[in-house]
């Protein structure tokens, strides 16, 4: 793998977690609404974070990633 795209990808990586972990405490936890074999409790923050912090994640995701939108 290119060396850059290595560190863009663990700089990612990292920024995900600071923000699942910063965005959890503010995030609803609703597993009784999924169907069952769901994925849910391990994603839930990326489905159900508000829409000002998804954004957040994404706009510093893209910095990261050097996406230019």
């Amino acid at each position: 793998m290119d060396p850059e795209r290595r560190r863009r990808l663990v700089a990612l990586g990292d920024w995900h977690r600071e923000w699942a972990d910063r965005t959890e405490t503010s995030t609803p936890f609703t597993p009784d609404d999924q169907p069952a074999g769901s994925d849910y409790n391990q994603h839930h923050v990326d489905v159900d974070a508000t829409a000002a912090a998804q954004g957040e994640f994404v706009r510093r995701a893209d910095r990261i990633m050097g996406i230019d939108r």
